[in-house]
């Protein structure tokens, strides 16, 4: 039995602070953190008195998350991207994506996992885990 090659998979899984890249592992159902993005920095500059600053901060750190999402999808380091964030940060994530890492888009899920550990998160992302495909002989 021979098996098929899987397209590279990445999830982010963000929220407006902290935000990490998985992928499945060899053993079914599991995620394990290939790429930590870290924790945002929240830049010193003055809000606009329209909006909430903690909400600005956020929307600019799912903007630079996108911006390296965008860069890794023109070095080929992923050929499918399921995003995992809130709903407003999914969001601006989703908005600034190039053309390239838009199409590479296969699903969201608007909930916020950021918090969780690769173990636990593994349950909450099964339906993304991809099981290789058999190739007739």
């Amino acid at each position: 039995m021979s098996y098929a090659k899987q397209p590279t998979l990445w999830v982010l899984v963000a929220d407006g602070e902290r935000a990490r890249v998985v992928t499945p592992e060899a053993v079914e159902g599991r995620f394990v953190t290939v790429l930590p993005l870290g924790v945002s920095e929240h830049p010193h500059y003055p809000p606009d008195l329209r909006k909430d600053p903690h909400q600005i901060d956020k929307v600019q750190f799912a903007t630079e998350l996108a911006h390296r999402l965008n860069h890794e999808a023109d070095d080929g380091s992923y050929e499918q991207l399921v995003l995992v964030a809130p709903g407003h940060i999914l969001h601006a994530v989703r908005e600034a994506l190039s053309k390239t890492a838009a199409a590479r888009l296969v699903g969201a899920v608007p909930k916020d996992f950021a918090k969780l550990n690769d173990h636990d998160l593994s349950a909450h992302l099964t339906q993304w885990w991809l099981a290789p495909a058999e190739v007739p002989a």
